[in-house]
């Protein structure tokens, strides 16, 4: 049986894209690459193989693929001749690679698996099913669909119980807020956290915000996401300054959080390389959020 190639009208209502100039592609792919790293937790999730990822600082549990498949490129760039000897008849991107979706399809079927901050459960369990239909996995997929959709559920329960806190991407000394409706914005428009901040207060872009302005804000939780440990490198170069030493801090010990005891630094590949866009890494995120409620009472 072959699976109708998805339309670009599918895509604009939130299915993922399939592009292939030849047609649908084969039931049962045999050479799938992908670029995109949630896609690449869901094959983890189901088993699957996997020919040809990017070189990245993957988890540990998708260190596998970086042994056993070939490097194929980066998250924002193809290699095409690793393409070239690897023959793919299934290429996955998103996110990072989405951009490179229209020639990759020239290529080989191209499935698009980029999702929304905003719609972030709902997008990673089409994604799941997606895969698990190509892949004949439909019972497996159903299952961790069901199982995400339940702990996000009792996540938005306690996050809902909790003060708004304050969410920092922090990148060595340099301390990035994040609010509603931004990149990391699915703590709180898909997870049910509450911001002490609105998109209207993030500072205008280079312009510092600093443990002054925390201090000013006085916010019952922080949340931290360690950029420079997440991808194994400082922006710009340089050594990495850890999160933990970062906010080692009197201004942040002095604020509700920190006199309670709820600075949360969230997992940073599974926050920042991973976006939470994968089910083992979006499974991960809710259980250390919902172990920090609970520690709290909540």
């Amino acid at each position: 049986m072959r699976p109708a190639l998805l339309t670009r009208r599918a895509f604009a209502l939130g299915a993922p894209l399939l592009l292939g100039a030849g047609g649908a592609q084969a039931a049962t792919p045999r050479r799938a690459v992908v670029y995109d790293l949630g896609a690449l937790d869901i094959f983890h999730a189901l088993g699957l193989p996997v020919a040809g990822v990017p070189r990245a600082q993957l988890p540990a549990y998708l260190a596998g693929y970086a042994a056993r498949a070939e490097p194929a490129g980066s998250l924002f760039e193809p290699d095409y001749d690793a393409l070239s000897r690897l023959r793919p008849d299934l290429v996955i991107v998103g996110g990072r690679s989405a951009a490179r979706r229209d020639t990759l399809a020239k290529i080989a079927p191209t499935l698009d698996m980029s999702v929304r901050p905003q719609h972030l459960v709902e997008d990673v369990s089409r994604n799941i099913d997606a895969i698990a239909r190509l892949y004949g996995r439909q019972v497996q997929g159903r299952a961790l669909v069901r199982r995400i959709e339940a702990e996000a559920a009792a996540l938005r329960q306690q996050a809902a119980r909790a003060a708004p806190g304050l969410l920092l991407l922090q990148i060595n000394q340099i301390l990035v807020p994040q609010a509603p409706g931004g990149r990391f914005g699915f703590l709180f428009d898909a997870l049910g956290a509450r911001s002490a901040i609105a998109a209207q207060d993030v500072p205008p872009r280079g312009t510092p915000y600093t443990f002054d302005d925390m201090a000013r804000l006085d916010p019952a939780w922080i949340y931290v996401i360690d950029r420079n440990t997440a991808t194994g490198q400082a922006a710009g170069g340089g050594a990495i300054v850890p999160a933990q030493q970062v906010f080692d801090h009197p201004q942040v010990k002095a604020t509700r959080a920190g006199r309670k005891g709820q600075l949360v630094f969230l997992d940073p590949k599974g926050w920042y390389l991973m976006g939470s866009s994968g089910p083992t890494a979006l499974l991960n995120n809710i259980a250390q959020l919902r172990q920090a409620y609970t520690a709290a009472g909540l």
